[in-house]
């Protein structure tokens, strides 16, 4: 009889992702309808403009990294398993999750960087230059946090590939809108030309798949940690040997 694995996929997590884009898609599109009517309907456009914030797509982005947040510190009070990265590990990943779900509403580096005097990613070369150790500093815990945590991406690594390949995809997607795209943007284009409007659309539909690639690999790694402590922990019941009649001595 052919048993099931018990790492074997579970369509939850690919039902929320396309859940998600779905949601994605439509936010996209609302906001198209919004520039194309030229911002007349005040209410949809404060609702869904993508180039502010407090509305409904930066909320629908928090939401999604909150999602990551809860999962991963859903993961770190499971017990353990010799496939199993640390309580401490997803901890740290849930409190990062938790605080860039708090930037998409708080806008914290949006205030830090107002703060150092620059918004894009140019202020980091001369900050750097002027705060030399302060970085190497940053560079050395950086490098003893990974050390600490390196068991723990060497496990993810060789028992759940294919999530870490996800959550790769999702980090590289979302810097790549929100850091590279925005950047670009603001800088060479015309806030008011129809090529703007182009960057806004790839930029935060890039950050809120990003988040949603993000989402599906917690979900998935999750799953898998479930299933495979649920294998562990079943024993398998000793088969009850019957007893045989007694024969009666015929009289």
């Amino acid at each position: 009889m052919r048993t099931q694995r018990p790492d074997s996929a579970n369509p939850l997590p690919s039902r929320i992702f396309l859940t998600a884009l779905s949601c994605e898609l439509i936010l996209v599109a609302i906001y198209w309808l919004d520039v194309l009517t030229d911002g007349r309907f005040q209410l949809l456009h404060a609702l869904f403009d993508l180039d502010s914030e407090g509305n409904i797509p930066a909320w629908f982005s928090s939401s999604q990294l909150f999602a990551v947040a809860i999962t991963f510190f859903s993961c770190a009070l499971r017990k353990g398993t010799d496939r199993r990265p640390s309580r401490v590990f997803f901890s740290l990943a849930g409190v990062g999750a938790l605080y860039v779900s708090s930037d998409e509403t708080a806008q914290i580096h949006e205030r830090v960087t107002a703060v150092i005097g620059a918004r894009y990613i140019d202020w980091v070369p001369p900050f750097a230059a002027q705060n030399f150790f302060f970085v190497m500093l940053l560079i050395a815990g950086l490098v003893t946090v990974g050390q600490l945590l390196a068991d723990d991406f060497l496990k993810l690594w060789n028992y759940h590939r294919r999530v870490v390949l996800l959550f790769v995809l999702g980090i590289a997607i979302g810097l790549t809108g929100g850091m590279v795209v925005e950047t670009l943007g603001y800088k060479f284009l015309d806030s008011n030309s129809i090529w703007y409007r182009v960057e806004v659309t790839a930029e935060e539909f890039m950050e809120m798949l990003g988040a949603s690639f993000i989402l599906l690999a917690a979900l998935q790694l999750r799953c898998r940690i479930r299933s495979r402590l649920s294998a562990t922990t079943t024993r398998v019941q000793p088969k009850k040997v019957q007893a045989l009649p007694k024969y009666q001595a015929v009289s």
